[in-house]
Formats: C-alpha cells, sequence, structure tokens
C-alpha cells in the first residue's frame, strides 16, 4: 500500500513526532511510505531508516513534490496531513486528487477553534484525525461531522520509556539527596507551557514547609533562574533544557506535574504514565481524559491550587502510590501498537467508503 505523510512543521513538535512513529510502525508492516517534511526540519534527523522527502523552500512548490510520489491514477494512495499549514495545502490539492484514488486525511492535536474553518470543510477530505475527544468537539464545533472525525489517542514507542542512565547516577547528576522528594515536570519555554505558574506555586509549598526537589525538564536555566532566585527556591530546583529522551529523568520522579494552559493529548504526561507516577495536571483540554483515579486536576495558571496537591502528594506516599498504579494501568491503552492499530482500523474503513479493499 502507498502512504504520503506531510508535515508543515520544522520543530519537534509532538504531532510531528507522532507522525513519526505512525510511520515506523506502518513501515514494519511493509507499507510504502513517503514522509515529506519542510527543507529546514528537524524530525528527519531522528530516524535514518524512513524516506524521508525534503519539501522545497517555497510553499508554492509543494503540491508538484508530493504529487510526483503519487501512484498511477485510479491505485489506491493514503496521504495524511499534520500540522496547520500542511493540513490547509491538503484541503485544496484534494480536490484534484480525489478523482484519482487518494484518501485524504488532516491531522490536529490542538484544542482552540481554527481561525480558517475552511480547509475542514473541504469537499475533497475524505477525514480529520484528532488526538483526543476534547479536539473533536473544538472541530464539530466549526461544523466537521462525526463521520469525518476520528479520535485516535497518541501513542509512546516502548523506546521512549526506557532509561539510559542509572537512576542512582541521574539522581546524584541532578543533586538530589538521598531519600530526597523529586517533584517533576517536562515542559518548554513557552508561557503556554506554564512554567511560571508551577514555580510559583512551588514556592508557596516550600514556604509552608514542603520539602522536596524539583526538576523542570526542557526549561532552560537561563529562563528561569531569576524567577526562581526571586521566589527564594533556586537552590530547590533544576532546569535541564531540552533533552531528547526525557526518560533518564522521568525514572527520578515522584510526582509528575504537567501545568500548561493548553493542552489536547501531551506525550510527555503518557510517557509519565508509563513510569507509574501519580500526575497533577491542569484541567484544559484533553488532560482530563487522561487524569482520573490517577491524579489530580488544578485550575490551569493557579499557583496556589498546585501549591496544596503538591502539600498533599508528598504527605501521603499511600496516596502516591495508589494513584502511581492508577498510571501505570493506564499507560496500557497508549502503546504505539495500540495507535498503530486504531490508525489502521481508520485507513481501512475510509478506503471502503471509496469502495477500495483494506490494503493497510
Amino acid at each position: 500500500m502507498r502512504l504520503i505523510f506531510l508535515t508543515s512543521s520544522s520543530s519537534l513538535s509532538g504531532g510531528t513526532r507522532q507522525a513519526m512513529y505512525l510511520a515506523r510502525g506502518l513501515c514494519g508492516r511493509g507499507h510504502e511510505l513517503a514522509f515529506f517534511v519542510p527543507h529546514d526540519a528537524q524530525i528527519a534527523d531522528l530516524d535514518q531508516d524512513l524516506d524521508w522527502r525534503r519539501l522545497p523552500p517555497r510553499p508554492g512548490d509543494w503540491r508538484a513534490a508530493v504529487a510526483a510520489a503519487l501512484p498511477p491514477r485510479g491505485e489506491p494512495c493514503i496521504v495524511h496531513a499534520f500540522h496547520n499549514r500542511a493540513n490547509k495545502a491538503l484541503a485544496w490539492w484534494s480536490l484534484f486528487w480525489r478523482a484519482r484514488g487518494c484518501v485524504c486525511l488532516g491531522y490536529r492535536g490542538v484544542v482552540y477553534r481554527p481561525g480558517n474553518p475552511l480547509p475542514y470543510w473541504s469537499p475533497g477530505m475524505d477525514c480529520f484525525t484528532v488526538n483526543s475527544r476534547a479536539c473533536a468537539r473544538v472541530l464539530r464545533s466549526v461544523g466537521l461531522s462525526a463521520r469525518r472525525t476520528a479520535v485516535v489517542p497518541n501513542g509512546i514507542p516502548r523506546a521512549r520509556v526506557v532509561p539510559q542512565t542509572p537512576r542512582d547516577a541521574m539522581r546524584a547528576a541532578l543533586g538530589i539527596a538521598p531519600g530526597q522528594l523529586v517533584l517533576g515536570s517536562v515542559a518548554g519555554d513557552k508561557p503556554v507551557k506554564g512554567v511560571e505558574h508551577l514555580l510559583r506555586g512551588f514556592a508557596l509549598a516550600v514556604g509552608q514547609g514542603l520539602e522536596a526537589r524539583l526538576v523542570v525538564v526542557g526549561a532552560r536555566a537561563g529562563r528561569w533562574d531569576a524567577l526562581a532566585a526571586e521566589l527564594g527556591v533556586a537552590g530547590r530546583v533544576a532546569f535541564t533544557g531540552r533533552v531528547e529522551n526525557v526518560a533518564d529523568h522521568l525514572q527520578v520522579m515522584d510526582v509528575f506535574f504537567l501545568p500548561s494552559l493548553s493542552e489536547s493529548m501531551p506525550n510527555v504526561l503518557l510517557e509519565a504514565l508509563f513510569f507509574g507516577l501519580p500526575v497533577v495536571g491542569s484541567d484544559v483540554g484533553g488532560v482530563p481524559e487522561l487524569i482520573d483515579d490517577n491524579g489530580l486536576l488544578v485550575p490551569p495558571a493557579d499557583p496556589g491550587a498546585i501549591a496544596r496537591a503538591m502539600a498533599k502528594l508528598a504527605a501521603d506516599p499511600e496516596l502516591r502510590r495508589v494513584f502511581g498504579r492508577a498510571s501505570a494501568a493506564k499507560a496500557g491503552g497508549f502503546t504505539l501498537e495500540t495507535k498503530l492499530a486504531n490508525s489502521v482500523t481508520v485507513y481501512n474503513e475510509l478506503l471502503a467508503r471509496r469502495g477500495f479493499a483494506a490494503r493497510v
């Protein structure tokens, strides 16, 4: 079966990573897949085995580049776009490609309303996959029918949750004292990731007697050291900067925090589930779909609520164990194998709607 993936994101976004993971799985099943990425995309450096195709620098030349990879007219082909500009482009191209046998899909992994709903109304698009029920609700609010929306939750490859550094060595490298409680997060420097609110919540909890170390993976010390010093917690926080594989750091955490202001189906929260961590997350987007009996939900941008969650879990080791066991049980629904199976089901259903036999 011929498949074509297309992303317009040059960064290592969560959606592009999920597309790469899915591409690996489909290639492992013996399918022919070409993955088109921007000319300056970073993702192509992470897997030398995939058939990466660099798009021309000028977006006006993208259509011809992708069209050259299509099979002969009448032979079915799955074309799946990821990221906003790629969705818009395919929504236009699909009007011409549908008649030649292309099944065209878009992907959306954010929970804010699209500023331009026209790509979602394109009659050439067979379906849009989304990674959470919250995201599906957003698309339905702009007129996309349930028949043209498929929820396919993210999946985590096994390699992403296998540490490469011994736990004790990692704790020592992060300056964690023996027996010290570790609160952790994986975030970036953008305001939407909520690091400021996490730091302010941690400072409040420390001021009320919390004894713990905070490890923020992905956030840069140069961006946050001044605030940590202002809040009086500079010696209690470690900022790691960007880390490609976060498993080494997740293994040392006792509680995982996701303080984001907006999320759909965050990969880092799923990875925390695989480590059996109790989790505390902002009550936004698809996060409540991942946190129920395994942790606590807090209002977004609320340092006081974060501080109370920290104090509650620090004082109750048994509650941490109960939440952790529930996280580990929940993780089984978010393997890459499960995502691959769900995606294949969607592809084959769309092929059947168009009169093609199942091929994926």
